[in-house]
């Protein structure tokens, strides 16, 4: 009973320090962001952090774990909306655009969090990133599988190599720099106008 709540009360500091670091990664990113500043918000000590959080870069992964649950959502609601694989795919595929309108500092700590070493850490944070990470991948390949049987997707395709194109593919059309922006705009045309074209493409290249 009393490690229960002691359990409880840990996670519930974890909690509100990941409250607190989420808003200044969201405000200024991973690396102008100190753990000092951290501390402050909370009225805390570095020390006392670190009783939660090895370092920065675990609570950096705490905060890509809240993002990468929402996305998982948002996946697994759009693929449960279709029957047919070939729209359960560009569906799931939107999920990524939802979660790219809706929850942009999400997306950007995503980002920044796959560019980064998984096996640098060894934590809970990192691997239950990754396992979440698994499961979305999971949710392509089934959609593919289906596409395959109904006859909606390509049956020569590897499934997970696949999936893992769409993912990347979709990830990086997010995280598109600033000369792509700059060209963008040139020819009067938006961020949102290379999403759509570049998924409309991804899915066209794997269908019947």
């Amino acid at each position: 009973m009393v490690s229960n709540r002691i359990k409880r009360e840990r996670e519930r500091k974890a909690n509100e320090i990941t409250d607190a670091a989420e808003k200044c990664f969201f405000k200024k990113g991973y690396d102008k962001t100190t753990m000092d500043e951290i501390a402050a918000q909370l009225e805390l000590t570095k020390t006392a952090i670190y009783r939660y959080f090895e370092n920065k870069e675990e609570l950096y992964f705490s905060v890509a774990v809240r993002g990468v649950k929402i996305l998982n959502k948002m996946m697994i609601e759009e693929f449960s909306s279709q029957n047919n694989g070939r729209e359960k795919i560009l569906k799931t595929c939107y999920a990524f655009k939802k979660f790219y309108k809706q929850f942009p500092d999400y997306c950007q700590v995503l980002t920044e969090a796959h560019d980064r070493d998984p096996n640098s850490l060894d934590t809970p944070h990192i691997q239950e990133l990754i396992k979440i990470d698994q499961q979305n991948l999971g949710i392509i390949c089934d959609a593919i599988d289906i596409g395959k049987k109904d006859g909606s997707i390509r049956e020569d395709i590897n499934t997970f190599l696949t999936a893992l194109y769409l993912v990347k593919s979709t990830l990086n059309i997010f995280s598109s720099s600033l000369s792509t922006i700059y060209y963008l705009g040139l020819f009067e045309m938006s961020k949102e106008d290379l999403i759509e074209h570049s998924l409309d493409l991804m899915i066209h290249s794997i269908s019947k």
